[in-house]
């Protein structure tokens, strides 16, 4: 631990390069965190409470059991309270309504304490069907190549979050469970310049291309002649915020700036909006909050906390957004008229801003983003200290005619795993949380999670499967099946979408690891896939594909695809041998017609959590003692 604290000092002397600054502060944020990692975290400067929002109360028990494995392990902050608080049962309430909810949850657990303290709130609920690998155990425990123990994300927004406490009154700090930020504060003699308000808003404000506001949350800036883009963090009243905006409504509203120079690690061309990502408000907020939460409860329809709390506020503000339902994923009746009382609840209110002119901000919650930010985006890499190959053991295995040996392990991104030493890891691959005993040679353009291969567990020659199809993400789910623990590996092509809605009446032609479903049911032999099982409903994520037309919808997502095996191994192969049948003009390569198989929906409910986290856990205490 000392050595990591002594590298957080420069090493060079003078001024850093500009290029280098935000790579230099980071450095130094890891290092703070790693001083309190494992130690006590009330004698410094920390989160007085950190509270982790699930979907339901299964992934509560999720989230609890991992938190309470990463205590063990020392590798939490001790002597802080981390709670985890589930949406109530019912509609979906959004992760506005997850807000008020922990609010009155605070309320009764710590009484009036509550208003003293800083809290960090991570909204992490969801399926994470972008990211199927993060839907069982949560995206806030996904792996970080950073550290030893490795990080997961949840380490990352601990970390990434504490440069802010010094400024900060006690309040709310709201933040997601799926991106990044990188950003330099500046001199420490500037902090005088900017800090969190007492009462109201005070949001993170990142300079974008235009077109990136067209996805996010845009913020138009009071005086944007005074704006003074070369300092790196400077406060600025806020007068509108505008959700997911057109390019043409943008300039409309005056979010567009042009002539902005950054420093020389933000670089983009054009003009330059200020967009979201963590925002802070107030005890007065709080109580506010609390106030409506109490009179509206239990609440029947999704509020966003970024459409319908950001856009209320401001001297600008008006209540024409609350009838753009666009990016809403359930539509219900009070949708409107709970939106019209928030408004009027926090009409008025100030919102500030942090124009954080040295920081970007990542997202991180697809299969392709996290491919391309671990395995190419070498300027993040280094700006997070992020490396190919994090707490992984690799074994010798002697070659023979059964087990092929590849020349070296590849460029890819390895986390937490164990492997060969001849197994082959391409550089656009991501393998995380994988036990291979025998020589792999892994495909491109792929990520594989959760995999295991032991050699006792072999049941045909591992030649077979050797060498795995390029583009395919892959991830090993215990689930309980008659009350016994099975297997079943997930499996799609890399560019598969999975939240795409079909009609019923299309489902053959539905894309599918690289051809359609019609082309796996038949090859593989799945005679036990009934098209009339799957009824789905509108598109998630507010797409609406149908809505009103009276057809019958799915997705890949609640497609039974899956077969369950015995064992991880067992799972893996029966896996590569159905996508080998699907892409080949062979049909004859296997038989699933005597399995049981399972979708995605079907697998987080059937999950068998224990398994998988003692099959995480061993796999700690293997490359624990090696490292």
């Amino acid at each position: 631990m000392e050595e990591k604290v002594q590298n957080c000092e420069n090493d060079q002397d003078g001024p850093l390069p500009k290029d280098r600054r935000i790579t230099d502060f980071m450095k130094k944020v890891f290092c703070e965190y790693e001083k309190i990692r494992g130690k006590d975290a009330s004698q410094g400067t920390f989160w007085d409470v950190v509270v982790i929002t699930t979907a339901d109360y299964a992934q509560k028990h999720v989230f609890e059991l991992q938190i309470e494995s990463k205590r063990k392990r020392n590798e939490l902050p001790l002597n802080f309270p981390i709670y985890v608080v589930a949406d109530p049962p019912g509609p979906k309430i959004g992760n506005g309504g997850s807000t008020l909810v922990v609010l009155s949850f605070l309320k009764l657990r710590l009484g009036q304490e509550m208003f003293d303290k800083k809290i960090l709130l991570i909204h992490a609920g969801g399926q994470s069907k972008r990211m199927p690998s993060a839907s069982c155990l949560g995206k806030i425990f996904s792996p970080i190549p950073h550290g030893d123990p490795i990080y997961q994300m949840l380490d990352l927004k601990l970390a990434m979050y504490m440069p802010f406490l010094p400024n900060m009154p006690p309040g709310v700090f709201v933040a997601c469970a799926d991106d990044i930020l990188v950003y330099d504060l500046g001199p420490a003699e500037d902090s005088k310049f900017w800090s969190f308000c007492v009462n109201g808003f005070t949001a993170l404000a990142h300079p974008s291309p235009v077109q990136i506001g067209t996805k996010h949350g845009v913020y138009v800036v009071e005086n944007e002649k005074n704006v003074d883009s070369t300092k790196e963090i400077r406060g600025m009243r806020c007068l509108r915020v505008l959700q997911k905006p057109r390019i043409t409504q943008m300039y409309e509203k005056g979010a567009v700036l042009s002539n902005l120079k950054f420093s020389s690690d933000i670089t983009f061309k054009g003009d330059t909006s200020y967009t979201d990502s963590a925002f802070f408000f107030g005890m007065d907020v709080a109580k506010k909050l609390l106030h409506f939460y109490s009179e509206n409860c239990p609440l029947t329809c999704e509020i966003d906390a970024y459409g319908d709390f950001l856009q209320a506020l401001g001297p600008l503000a008006t209540s024409e957004y609350i009838h753009n339902t666009s990016n809403v994923t359930h539509l219900t009746p009070n949708l409107v008229p709970t939106r019209l009382k928030i408004f009027e609840l926090l009409k008025g209110t100030d919102i500030n801003l942090l124009l954080m002119n040295a920081s970007k901000f990542i997202h991180i919650g697809t299969t392709k983003e996290y491919i391309h930010h671990f395995c190419f985006d070498t300027k993040l890499q280094n700006e997070l200290g992020l490396e190919k190959d994090c707490f992984n053991t690799f074994t010798e295995v002697e070659p023979s005619a059964k087990r092929q040996k590849f020349s070296d392990t590849g460029l890819g991104c390895i986390m937490h795993s164990c492997l060969p030493t001849g197994c082959f890891v391409p550089q656009n691959t991501v393998i995380e949380y994988c036990h291979f005993e025998l020589p792999l040679q892994v495909g491109q353009n792929s990520i594989m999670s959760n995999c295991a291969v032991f050699e006792e567990e072999l049941v045909d020659d591992i030649s077979t499967h050797s060498q795995t199809p390029h583009n395919l993400f892959l991830h090993t789910v215990a689930v309980k099946h008659q009350e016994k623990t099975k297997y079943a590996t997930i499996v799609f092509h890399i560019d598969d979408n999975l939240k795409k809605n079909v009609p019923i009446s299309e489902v053959a032609r539905a894309s599918y690891l690289g051809y359609d479903v019609q082309r796996f049911v038949e090859n593989c032999k799945l005679i036990q896939f009934q098209l009339e099982e799957h009824t789905g409903g509108v598109e998630e994520e507010g797409q609406g594909e149908g809505e009103g037309n009276g057809k019958a919808f799915t997705s890949l997502w609640q497609m039974s695809l899956f077969p369950l095996e015995s064992s991880m191994t067992k799972s893996f192969m029966l896996a590569l041998s159905a996508v080998k049948a699907a892409q080949s003009n062979n049909p004859n390569i296997v038989d699933l017609s005597n399995y049981d198989v399972v979708s995605m929906e079907e697998i987080l409910e059937m999950k068998d959590v224990k398994a998988m986290l003692k099959y995480r856990e061993d796999l700690f205490a293997k490359i624990s003692k090696s490292v």
